[in-house]
């Protein structure tokens, strides 16, 4: 029995064991999931990995950073817009779209919800932790606490010659109920959506967050010292220095007096008036002088770059002050193709396990509909007119119609194989036929008309 199944059959129920005298338990072994542990069981080396941290700061940052949460947003909204239907897949190529009564698992993931709500639901798990599963619970999708998941790995070996240790291979997934009860998914039970691969671990995602959390605390800093000046009514402190003749009854009556007068956000912009003794100077720097704009603008770009939101589709201060309607043109591709299609080809490819895909196919996204899509017309019309042509072209030249329009639509010119007409000209005439009054046509005779 393999580790899987020895696992499998303690899914309901706990393995109590003294630890000191008798091998650790699975139940036990399970407990001691963290970040790279390495144990034995059997003899067997495995890994366990600890996917997320609850209290990690990608979540955290969500709901407290008005910039990661506009760049998030902007995912969310976009992300969610696609729907989902299979792809003929022949001779390796990818073909017409069409969906059948399967999808609806997709389209109604759990009871009231719609694909809009499970693609968010995705898209925020992965913001916040880097990875998001789920599970097909009958007629519904079930969603799985990311925080609870652990990654199971068992090595991989090279048998043939040196018998050493070559790799890891991804092995089940382990729902933590509590701590001492877990779930066990098989691979293919599971999807599994981590569209932004981790660089030391190949079997989990991380948030697009982490890259940039330098930056993220940078401009939670700028903001609190902007506040912090404002509360104290966005005066930059000073130094007020006394001659020797001022008493400390004089010092103590000044400092209350200036603190009642200039001090705090209704005394700001007014005037000050200094008796004799008294010398004010500035110890601080104004915003202008710090570059607040430009400084916290830099962070802001940093974070929307690492998101891959264009800055000027976010609203940001520094793509906003560049922004031309050719700009956001660019920018709007940008997001669509350098980010968002490779996103849902990458939810495409995690959710085919949950959905039963038919044979020679494949489960793919559908952009067609995307409000946010239409400034393509333009480009699409101008292939339409090119695929168009070409069809003209091929049928022309004796192709039968209903292979060519299939052809064109696949970019695949060897779906024509085995279609031709064996007519030529372009009236698709026999070779050596004529018209006859009649306007039938009739076979030559001895290369003269009849």
């Amino acid at each position: 029995m393999g580790l899987l199944e020895r696992i499998a059959d303690q899914r309901n129920g706990v393995e109590s064991r003294d630890n000191e005298t008798t091998p650790i338990s699975i139940v036990d072994w399970a407990k001691m999931f963290r970040p790279g542990a390495q144990l034995t069981y059997n003899g067997q080396p495995y890994q366990a990995y600890q996917v997320n941290d609850p209290g990690g700061a990608g979540a955290s940052y969500y709901d407290t950073n008005s910039v990661v949460y506009s760049c998030e947003m902007n995912r969310i909204l976009l992300f969610s817009e696609a729907r989902f239907q299979f792809q003929q897949i022949r001779n390796g190529r990818p073909g017409d779209l069409f969906g059948t009564t399967d999808l609806l698992t997709l389209e109604e993931p759990w009871v009231g919800a719609t694909t809009r709500e499970l693609l968010a639901r995705a898209e925020l798990d992965v913001a916040c932790y880097g990875n998001s599963y789920w599970v097909n619970d009958g007629p519904y999708l079930l969603r799985l606490d990311p925080c609870k998941v652990k990654v199971l790995t068992e090595a991989a070996y090279e048998v043939e010659y040196s018998g050493m240790q070559v790799g890891d291979r991804l092995l089940a997934y382990a729902y933590m109920v509590d701590n001492d009860r877990m779930v066990i998914y098989e691979p293919t039970q599971i999807a599994h959506y981590k569209p932004h691969p981790d660089r030391k671990n190949p079997f989990i995602g991380m948030s697009w967050l982490n890259p940039c959390l330098p930056d993220i605390d940078a401009d939670v800093q700028l903001t609190e010292h902007k506040r912090s000046q404002l509360r104290s009514g966005t005066s930059i402190p000073f130094v007020v220095s006394f001659d020797k003749t001022v008493t400390d009854e004089q010092f103590d009556k000044f400092v209350d007096e200036y603190r009642t007068q200039h001090e705090g956000a209704s005394n700001a912009g007014k005037t000050l008036f200094l008796g004799g003794g008294a010398d004010v100077k500035t110890t601080g720097q104004t915003f202008e002088n710090l570059a607040m704009k430009a400084t916290q603008g830099a962070n802001e770009t940093r974070i929307a770059a690492c998101s891959g939101v264009p800055p000027v589709i976010v609203g940001l201060s520094e793509g906003l002050s560049s922004a031309t309607y050719s700009n956001y043109g660019q920018a709007r591709r940008r997001l669509v193709d350098g980010t968002m299609r490779p996103l849902w080809g990458a939810f495409s490819g995690a959710f085919r396990y949950v959905v039963k895909v038919p044979t020679a196919s494949r489960l793919w996204y559908d952009d067609r509909d995307i409000p946010f899509l239409r400034e393509d017309v333009k480009d699409q019309a101008t292939i339409f007119a090119a695929d168009a042509a070409t069809a003209r072209t091929l049928t022309d030249a004796g192709w039968e119609p209903d292979s060519v329009l299939e052809a064109v639509a696949a970019r695949d010119l060897r779906r024509l194989a085995g279609k031709h007409s064996g007519l030529f000209s372009v009236q698709l005439q026999p070779p050596g036929t004529t018209v006859a009054p009649s306007k039938e046509l009739v076979p030559a005779s001895n290369g003269n008309s009849a």
